[in-house]
């Protein structure tokens, strides 16, 4: 039976995902990887080296980086960082030692020039090249993140807590990381 031409066009939604890296340089079966909950605003890459958030149990991007170009003075509300988007407003930034700097404002960072803004005057003074931390507790390595979140929500994936991967695919993975994971590299390859 014919029934005519249609009278509408059907659609259809193509979402486009960038292609899946593997992170895992060799031997699969010997990563362990574990569930964890990314928590709501902080967003992470397949490869970001993952810290635990200590009050709530749940996980964000590592919050270490190194004050850079005029660090931060004690005369200003304004610091420079090596990655201003380890961070996020409302973060306690110390040294790594515990030296106070201050909290993070409202929409106090910017990571295209990697400066923090301070809800108040920096408490010490920090030249560049000093760790900076959030005191959350996710300064310290607790693995590396199989997949990502926007941060839109809390978010469940997988971490790896062992295995044999690709350095250069893991985001964060500093000498600092690799002690707290108590791994190494060795020919190329990241052994945890």
């Amino acid at each position: 039976m014919n029934r005519g031409p249609l009278k509408w066009s059907p659609t259809q939604i193509v979402t486009t995902f960038p292609p899946r890296q593997t992170l895992e340089a060799v031997r699969p079966d010997l990563a362990a990887l574990i569930p964890v909950t990314i928590a709501l605003g902080f967003a992470c890459l397949q490869g970001d080296v993952l810290g635990l958030i200590t009050a709530s149990g749940k996980y964000r991007r590592r919050s270490r980086t190194l004050a850079a170009g005029a660090g931060f003075g004690i005369a200003t509300t304004d610091g420079v960082v090596a990655d201003a988007s380890v961070f996020a407003p409302g973060d306690v930034l110390t040294k790594s030692d515990g030296t106070a700097i201050g909290t993070i404002a409202a929409g106090g960072v910017n990571t295209v020039t990697n400066h923090v803004t301070l809800t108040a005057n920096a408490a010490n003074a920090m030249a560049a090249g000093v760790a900076i931390i959030a005191t959350d507790g996710s300064a310290v390595s607790q693995g590396i993140a199989d997949d990502g979140s926007d941060g839109t929500s809390d978010t469940v994936l997988s971490m790896f807590i062992s295995g044999l991967l690709f350095p250069l695919l893991c985001r964060g993975l500093d000498a600092t990381a690799q002690t707290d994971l108590a791994g190494s590299t060795r020919a190329g390859v990241f052994v945890f």
